[in-house]
């Protein structure tokens, strides 16, 4: 049964993104639920049960959006790798860990997603894109309350057993 929750969560979360989103752009920015929901569930979830998520996300962003295929699959890998690395280190629940974290890993992903582009296209308007790394990440945490409450709901409505702290 969790696995269908995720899948299900997943594709809802593609489907936002893809057809809604779109429309509460600013400056040409949107914020990524992939990665907040990444973060949400790495910062709750076992860290076995964290890989297996970000890599269904990952793979979900892949087919969803455009770009190379497997690199997103790849760099969720490594960003559910580092908010599971640190999360017995902070208190999760906290609403400045979230924000924080959010944040973080907001940076570190597009950082990486723009970097492995212009390795893999050599194309010159790239790096003029990297001032939009901050402003997505700004933008992603501050929807994180809303976003994570709703998940929060969502799960413990669905009892979802694996998202009890365990350390």
């Amino acid at each position: 049964m969790p696995w269908i929750t995720i899948i299900s969560v997943t594709l809802c979360i593609s489907l936002i993104q893809t057809t809604l989103l779109r429309h509460i752009s600013f400056l040409g920015i949107q914020p990524d639920l992939f990665i907040i929901f990444l973060v949400f569930h790495s910062l709750n979830a076992n860290r076995e049960r964290s890989f297996h998520v970000s890599w269904v996300v990952g793979l979900a962003k892949d087919i969803f959006s455009e770009g190379p295929f497997g690199l997103n699959t790849v760099l969720f890998i490594i960003a559910g790798y580092l908010v599971s690395t640190i999360r017995s280190n902070i208190y999760g629940r906290h609403l400045a860990t979230q924000i924080s974290v959010t944040f973080i890993i907001s940076i570190i992903y597009n950082l990486l997603y723009l970097c492995s582009l212009s390795m893999l296209i050599t194309s010159t308007g790239l790096f003029s894109m990297a001032w939009k790394c901050p402003l997505i990440a700004i933008y992603n945490s501050i929807i994180v309350l809303p976003v994570f409450w709703l998940f929060s709901r969502f799960y413990s409505s669905f009892g979802f057993p694996s998202l009890k702290r365990k350390f």
